[in-house]
């Protein structure tokens, strides 16, 4: 199926793709204030990429320093550990684990957890190529399922699939890591974006929603090493939607989710917030 092209936002907007590698920054010893290790640059490049850290921030990528104590000490508030703002055991693994590529800060405030919503509710989607590890039929019955798990919050939003030949405002796809919208390379399952006037990857519609199809295997349901399809899915409309990241670990939209894990439903955050951002109409 041919893939059609999204505009990259790499130069005019918001959001850069910064590259970390998590072997190494699970391989640090404990390390705070004014602790110098060559593979910091790794933790300082994971807290520009999620949003904690503003590039050029830092004097030195590796020393830790105030303006890295005090990401670190956001990125421990949100992830629910203890916040030291040293590069500890339990940081360390939190920054490792399979994750969504969007950023986990806004840079407004860890409280405001919704961009904006679609001036429309009757949402258009297409399929592209579908992963190689489950059949047609099961992978689309998962992002089904997944959108009409939305769909019955009550907010008016309806999803309809056409063909990629039609108009449409969401385009779902299994993509190789490096994707040319936004690389997925490393522990990055998938991304998508925001509604037009607050997307941060793509610069008009039709939003990507991305699953990385060479580093990951697919699945639906719980098996060991592998990701569920539905859930993923779940997390990455909800970021379609409208919706950032929660720091609430029962919400389908924290931004973390481990293998052979499966979280269908949606928690009260994520239910609240949607209803709050499409409150107008209801």
């Amino acid at each position: 199926m041919e893939t059609p092209s999204h505009s990259s936002n790499e130069d005019n907007l918001p959001f850069t793709c910064v590259q970390y590698k998590p072997e190494k920054i699970i391989a640090l010893p404990d390390l705070s204030m004014g602790d110098v290790h060559t593979d910091l640059c790794e933790v300082h490049n994971y807290l520009q990429r999620y949003g904690y850290l503003r590039q050029g921030s830092i004097t030195s990528p590796d020393i830790l320093e105030d303006s890295s104590i005090s990401a670190l000490k956001k990125f421990q508030k949100f992830y629910n550990i203890p916040e030291n703002g040293t590069v500890d055991r339990e940081t360390r693994k939190a920054m490792a684990q399979t994750r969504c590529a969007l950023p986990d800060f806004n840079g407004q405030s860890l409280d405001a957890n919704v961009s904006g919503p679609w001036r429309h509710r009757d949402l258009r989607y297409a399929l592209g190529n579908l992963s190689h590890a489950v059949t047609p039929s099961v992978c689309q019955g998962a992002i089904r399922r997944a959108l009409n798990t939305w769909m019955d919050t009550g907010v008016g939003v309806t999803f309809t699939e056409v063909p990629s030949t039609e108009s449409y405002d969401i385009f779902i796809e299994w993509r190789p890591a490096d994707d040319p919208d936004h690389s997925m390379v490393g522990p990055i399952l998938a991304h998508a974006d925001f509604p037009p006037g607050f997307s941060i990857i793509v610069r008009a519609p039709p939003l990507p929603l991305h699953f990385d199809d060479q580093e990951h295997h697919w699945v639906d349901g719980a098996f060991q090493d592998a990701f569920d399809i539905e859930t993923t899915c779940l997390h990455e409309m909800g970021h379609c939607l409208g919706l950032y990241h929660s720091s609430d670990p029962n919400s389908i939209m924290f931004p973390t989710v481990s293998p052979n894990h499966m979280r269908r439903a949606l928690g009260t955050d994520d239910v609240e917030g949607i209803r709050n951002l499409y409150a107008t109409g209801l």
